[in-house]
């Protein structure tokens, strides 16, 4: 259990560096050529959905992946889940969740006795 803690945590590590490293990388870039930092940006959205919606076009999202802004964002994320992981064996994580009362809670809040929880996760849209 402690090696596989070890590895999540010098993971998050690695992923932040990698993330600080591409931020830095990127503003070089930018401010010797905007267009090729531009190109290279808009290749990459090319491999998931973001190109696709003509609404939402590069000056919307493209110039964020170098903002303090989402470093803070993406530090924040890997921060607050970064004990979030189950392992085999181990206890459960207590995941922080929203009742549909707006009340803020934890999973083993609901727990009851020795009965087994049950979670079912879904859209409302």
């Amino acid at each position: 259990m402690f090696l596989q803690k070890l590895r999540v945590y010098v993971w998050t590590t690695c992923v932040f560096v990698f993330m600080l490293a591409l931020i830095v990388t990127l503003r070089i870039m930018h401010f010797i050529s905007p267009y090729v930092t531009k190109k290279m940006i808009v290749k990459v959205g090319q491999k998931t959905t973001m190109t696709e919606n003509p609404l939402f076009t590069y000056e919307d999202w493209g110039p964020t992946f170098m903002s303090q802004i989402f470093l803070k964002t993406a530090s924040k994320h890997m921060w607050l889940s970064l004990g979030q992981e189950a392992f085999t064996g181990g206890d459960a994580p207590d995941s922080p969740v929203v009742t549909m009362d707006g009340e803020r809670t934890s999973v083993c809040k609901f727990l009851k006795d020795n009965r087994p929880l049950v979670l079912s996760f879904g859209s409302c849209t």
